[in-house]
């Protein structure tokens, strides 16, 4: 549902009358329609931009959790021994203790 600004409407009927330049001989009902034809054109665009906006988050969501399923899936020590691995990560050769630092 289009939700639409009343009070900002309304503010711009009233500036576009008062103002003599702007006004050019305008009556105070085309001023107001003149009013709610910005109003309409600026729901369209907040739309837009909304709809841009969740586009770019899902996508971004999409983007991190593809990277996320990849990196699970992959083996980060494939190849090795399991006694290269606990000695890269810190644990001493044989009894299974930290004996890092």
């Amino acid at each position: 549902m289009k939700r639409y600004n009343k009070q900002q409407v309304m503010k711009d009927a009233h500036r576009l009358y008062k103002n003599d330049f702007q006004r050019r001989g305008r009556s105070w009902g085309e001023c107001l329609k003149a009013a709610w034809s910005w109003e309409r054109d600026a729901v369209k665009v907040r739309e837009e931009k909304a709809a841009r906006l969740d586009a770019m988050i899902a996508a971004s969501w999409a983007a991190h959790n593809a990277r996320n399923t990849e990196k699970s899936n992959k083996k980060e020590f494939a190849g090795l021994s399991s006694d290269a691995v606990s000695y890269a990560m810190g644990y001493g050769r044989g009894n299974g203790f930290y004996c890092g630092d």
